[in-house]
Formats: C-alpha cells, structure tokens, sequence
C-alpha cells in the first residue's frame, strides 16, 4: 500500500472541457490515416459525439495529455532536484513549497505552470470515447478496434501518472481515490487496450509505432509499482529493441512547445541542479552536472568530485570527455536571470520542436532488472549502456548495491522524460519535509506528491 502522508484532501469535478480540447488538436502534428481528421467550425458536444468524428475524440485525449506531459515534465523535475530556480515568479515548486497544481489551461502562457486540468481532460476524453466507440458499431466507424485500443492506452496512461505522483485522486465528482485504486485504473485500462489488439494486432499511431508495447510498458510500470514484480516482468520481456513512444512537440502554437527547452534553455527561468547538501550531509541521488563513472564503471553521484572548471575561471560548453551523454549539461558563463545563478543548461532538448520520450525499450530493461534484483540484474543494465557505448557496471551485486544502480541508470537514463518524481516516491528517497533551505536561501516546504487542487473541494459534493 502507497503511503504519501497527503495533507489537505480534493476532489475533481465533473468535465464540460470538450471545446477546449478541440482547440488543442488544431496544435497536433504530423497524424497517420488513423488518427488525421479535419476541424470543423464551432460545435458543441452533442455536434462531437458522432460516430463520424470518432477519431477526433481520441485525437483531442493525445492531444491534452501531450500538453500536460510537456509541461509536468518539466514542473516535477524541480522536485526531483533537477533544477534550481533563479526567478522570483517562476518555477516556486523549487523549494517544495506547494504540492497542489496549478489548474490554469496548459501551457497558455510563458508564466504559467498549468498541467493538471489538461491531464484530467485527457482522462476524461479518452474514457468518453472508449464509452462512445462501444455504443457504435464497426460499419458507423472504420478503425474502430484500433480507436478503442488507442482511447484505452491514453485512460491508462493517465491514470498512471496520477496513480505515480498523487496522493489522492477523485473524478467525474467521484468519492477519493487512494494511489493504489489509481493504479489499478490504469493496470485495467491497459489490459483492455491489450485485448483489442488481440483482436486487431499491433498497429501505428502519431506517436508510437507501436501502441501494444505502449500498452506493455504501461502496464509494466503499474504493476512495478503496485508489488506484482513477476507481471510486471513478464510485461517487460516483451518490449523490444528500439521501441519509443512520444510526446511529439512543434513551434506551432505555445501549447504544442517543448517547454523543457522553452524553461530551461530560452526564458533563463533555471539552472540544472547540482549536489544537494543537506544538514551537512550529501542528499543520494542529487547533481546533474558531469556525470561520469568510475574505474568499475560505477556511475559517479552523491558529491564524489568530478573535473569541472573553476568558478574564477568558467570556460563555456565545457564538459569532461568521460561525461556520461545521457545528462548532456552544460556551464554557459553566465548568470540566469536573477545575476546571481550560475547558468548550466540542458542540450537534451535543443528546439521547441523537440519530441519528449514517452515509454522506451531502455524501461522495461530496468524494469527487468529491479525485478531481478541481484547479480542477474547486471545484464540489464549493462544491456542500456550498450545503446549509448558506455562502460559496463563491474560493481557490488548485494541488492542495496543493485538497488542504487538502478535507481541511479533510471535517474540519469531519463533525464528530463518525467519519470523520476515517481521513483523518489516509490523508493522512498530524500524529500526536505520543511527543513533547511535552496541554494539561495528560500526556505523549503513539505511537498511530496502532489494533493489535488483546493478548487477541486468546491466542485464535489461528496466533501
């Protein structure tokens, strides 16, 4: 059972959000057959629910857990200690202050931090038309199977990333949710994707190549989670080689924006965090500035000096030749905008147009490992750095030791992918809970996973 101490406890409305999420689709790149449908004009929601425009539906689920993604990404790693914030009216996350989201619209604004409405959207989408797609028959909608499969993997996906980081979930102005019934949601809308592709096979969509080993993965990560390691296991032996799927980004329209580069690189809102020091003491799995390795091919962390160049003497885009290519960081010489952080950016991401991982290959490798757990565990993560030809992991094989290295190979293999908020949570590794302070002085709050917002109370009638 999760355990997240949340405080204050909120709930979600019922959602009339179809319009907006109609709008969002106009931003959605480059589509198969499938999933490519034309706009029409304004329309209300009984205009929408045809069977015709069944494939608007699910598009406009991508479209509103693109946005979100996009944007959470970039939030959560704040709390993930990824970046250290130089503004005074951006990114407050940074000192844990607040765990309730922002329920502005996604990604509307350059300020704005707003995610979860567009997140809930999407779940609400992706449900109604599942729910639609089942009332109609194949001869109203081509594609349907594939629909349905599509709509179900995007429930699940949401589902997943409220049962990963919240402490508490309610929808459709449903009684609260605890983590655990959150992520059974999502195991169980991913195991129905899985059997319409029983019946269609696997197929393609915008972002994916592959909506069953999406579906897989999904579902891997949940049971993971939720204790069932040998399914979640047998999930992940399934997910081949090279797969990806994305969260596909364009400069089209601020929504559409890969708003890790719009914060990190081009607003000058925040640095890439270095080591954490806390009463003292190095906080484990903290500093993204020149990750290397060891003789043992041990990834070097916890504040173990790394060659780097001296602050009297700063030389631009330096990096050590051994630094790991997974955490691409670099020291511009300059300062953010307050004048006085110093500006390391990020070169994961090197346009707005610059599409997020998803789910890949590399995750249900790890996934493997951590079901292992041992000395078996080394093939897998070797087997990861062999994609990017980096040195093989020769250390302790004592499950503490595996256990750090995987949640280290997790922390630098999916640098800025929002996937390591959820691993802090389910290892139970260093929150501030309110003690101490930032890099600048500001004094730390007590957020851990995110509770829902206060708004959310007056929307239920079940409070």
């Amino acid at each position: 059972m999760l355990n997240r101490n949340p405080g204050g406890r909120r709930k979600r409305k019922g959602l009339g959000l179809l319009p907006a999420a109609l709008l969002a689709v106009v931003g959605l790149g480059a589509c198969d057959s499938l999933l490519e449908v034309d706009l029409p004009g304004q329309m209300t929601e009984e205009d929408v629910l045809q069977p015709e425009l069944a494939p608007t539906l699910v598009n406009s689920a991508i479209a509103d857990f693109e946005c979100a993604y996009s944007m959470m990404t970039v939030l959560t790693a704040a709390m993930e200690d990824t970046w250290w914030r130089g503004t005074g009216y951006w990114g407050g996350w940074a000192e844990y202050r607040t765990n309730r989201p922002s329920t502005a619209a996604c990604g509307v604004e350059d300020t704005g931090t707003g995610w979860y409405q567009a997140l809930q959207t999407s779940r609400f989408l992706a449900e109604q038309a599942y729910e639609q797609l089942s009332n109609w028959t194949d001869d109203q909608v081509p594609n349907r199977g594939r629909l349905l499969a599509t709509s179900a993997v995007y429930a699940g996906l949401a589902y997943q990333v409220f049962g990963e980081i919240f402490c508490e979930l309610a929808v459709n102005v449903g009684p609260l949710m605890t983590p655990d019934e959150v992520l059974a949601e999502s195991e169980r809308w991913f195991t129905v994707a899985l059997d319409h592709i029983a019946q269609t096979g696997d197929f393609s969509i915008s972002t994916t190549q592959s909506v069953r080993q999406l579906a897989l993965l999904g579902r891997a990560r949940v049971r993971l989670v939720q204790g069932k390691t040998a399914d979640a296991a047998e999930d992940a032996a399934q997910v081949e080689p090279g797969f990806t799927a994305w969260v596909t980004r364009d400069a089209t329209v601020r929504p559409r924006w890969n708003h890790i580069y719009r914060q990190l690189n081009v607003s000058l809102y925040s640095s890439i965090a270095g080591t954490v020091v806390h009463q003292g003491q190095v906080v484990p799995f903290t500093n993204y500035r020149y990750l290397t390795f060891d003789e043992l091919g041990r990834a070097i962390v916890d504040g173990i000096p790394v060659a780097e160049p001296e602050p009297a003497d700063p030389v631009p885009e330096y990096q050590p030749a051994n630094a790991d290519p997974r955490v691409p960081v670099v020291f511009t010489g300059e300062f953010l905008q307050d004048g006085v952080t110093d500006n390391w950016q990020q070169r994961k991401y090197t346009s707005l147009s610059d599409p997020i991982p998803l789910a890949r290959w590399a995750e249900a490798q790890l996934i493997l490992a951590e079901a292992d757990g041992g000395a078996g565990a080394v093939q897998y993560i070797n087997a990861v750095r062999d994609a990017h030809g980096l040195p093989h992991y020769q250390g302790p094989t004592d499950a503490a030791s595996i256990r750090d290295a995987i949640i280290e190979e997790r922390r630098r293999e999916f640098f800025f992918e929002g996937r390591f908020l959820a691993d802090k949570l389910r290892f139970d590794l260093w929150f501030p809970n309110g003690i101490g302070s930032n890099h600048k002085g500001f004094a730390y709050g007590t957020a851990r996973c995110f509770e829902l917002p206060l708004s959310e109370a007056d929307a239920n009638p079940n409070f």
